[in-house]
């Protein structure tokens, strides 16, 4: 009786070991995705910032059809926008051991509760941003006579005419609240927080 609960001990321990491991390797994996995705999240915030600003002078009617020549941001404002998808390896693991552990991790559930909060977020308004961007361009394509030479990079002076108009401060404003308002917050706000998950992550990996 003593031998056999000495082999129990001893495979318990072996299994917890292996568990360890494991987890060990997962969380190296969800940290290199939130490094990658903190960097190109960083420049999609700065992306957006810029429109911002662009929007903030157009919306204030600083530019006339003359001066919007000058603004080539301007022209880009509605037609292009920061594509972004977040690495999901290293959840997807995490997910898995969550799942099939006996003995959960707190900070395996914590990790995984943030992915299922942001990552949806961040994918809803991204993919609102986009949608958007090619609303745009349908709209102008079949509406607009310039169409044809703006994207092909030649001159038209109706282009600038345009964007004085209604129609493109009205589409400025739209893109304003769900692009540099709304999804730039949603991006700021994962920043924050995938950063307070790779330092908790440091120390676990520190203390192993």
């Amino acid at each position: 009786m003593v031998g056999i609960l000495i082999a129990l001990q001893i495979n318990n321990h072996n299994e917890r070991n292996r568990q360890e491991v494991r987890l060990y390797t997962i969380l190296k994996n969800v940290s290199y995705d939130l490094e990658m995705d903190t960097l190109m999240v960083s420049q999609a915030i700065a992306y957006y910032e810029d429109k911002e600003e662009i929007a903030a002078e157009i919306l204030k009617d600083t530019y006339t059809a003359d001066t919007y020549e000058t603004c080539i941001p301007c022209g880009n404002m509605l037609g292009t926008y920061f594509p972004l998808t977040l690495n999901d390896k290293g959840y997807t693991q995490l997910k898995s051991y969550n799942e099939a552990s006996k003995e959960k991790d707190s900070l395996a559930i914590e990790i995984v509760q943030f992915y299922t909060a942001f990552n949806a977020l961040v994918e809803e308004f991204t993919a609102q941003v986009k949608d958007n961007t090619f609303d745009n361009l349908k709209h102008w394509r079949d509406t607009q006579p310039w169409f044809y030479k703006v994207t092909s990079q030649q001159r038209d002076p109706r282009f600038f005419e345009y964007m004085t108009t209604l129609d493109y401060k009205n589409r400025v404003a739209f893109y304003d609240a769900i692009a540099c308002k709304n999804l730039k917050g949603v991006l700021s706000g994962y920043k924050t927080n995938a950063n307070e998950v790779l330092r908790r992550i440091e120390l676990r990996l520190g203390e192993d």
